[in-house]
């Protein structure tokens, strides 16, 4: 006699699917669905694993669809990041040779070199984008006391905050409105009473 079939899936994960076949009226079966969802998670992970491509400029990494550009005599020249390689001209380049193509010696190629990264809006010199992936390197991450510390302060600022805003609230509310003295008020200000 064969095993009773028992669902690994948690019993809350399967009420969601149930819900959702029968409000969108879907003729797939859960076991369907089921098996649509686990093969679309396998794929999805093996897509995040790829390996990515791009340029290593020493400390910087430049993924592919990266492109450079350089200012020179007003005019712009430009180049790209294609797998793993920097093309300028049709060839495969160091950001120095490029450099030294376009202006001879006497560039530096993190002063010159401008970048825009793929599905980056703007081009950010390149000395800056290495000082930044520099300070991430040397920076260690916090340890867990410096969390708790830091979340704690947070918490401290956010209660001293609450607190002056409560006071201010019972202070407006426990103030005179009226600001005119009785001797300083119109006649129009009195109001009559009505039974």
């Amino acid at each position: 006699m064969n095993a009773p079939h028992t669902n690994p899936l948690a019993p809350h994960s399967l009420q969601l699917l149930q819900d959702y076949l029968r409000m969108s009226a879907s003729t797939v079966s859960e076991t369907e669905a089921l098996d649509a969802a686990i093969k679309a998670w396998i794929a999805q992970e093996k897509a995040g694993a790829e390996v990515l491509h791009g340029y290593q400029w020493k400390q910087l990494f430049l993924p592919d669809g990266t492109r450079v550009r350089m200012e020179y005599l007003e005019r712009s020249y430009f180049a790209r990041v294609v797998g793993d390689q920097l093309i300028y001209g049709g060839a495969s380049v160091s950001p120095r040779a490029m450099t030294l193509t376009i202006a001879g010696d006497g560039r530096k190629a993190w002063r010159d070199l401008w970048l825009r990264l793929p599905g980056e809006r703007d081009w950010v010199n390149a000395k800056r984008l290495r000082a930044r992936a520099t300070e991430r390197v040397n920076t260690p991450p916090p340890s867990a006391a410096d969390a708790l510390t830091s979340a704690a302060r947070a918490m401290g600022q956010a209660l001293t905050a609450a607190v002056t805003l409560i006071e201010h609230v019972d202070h407006q509310t426990t103030t005179v409105l009226e600001r005119r003295t009785p001797k300083d008020r119109r006649l129009t200000d009195l109001l009559e009473d009505i039974d």
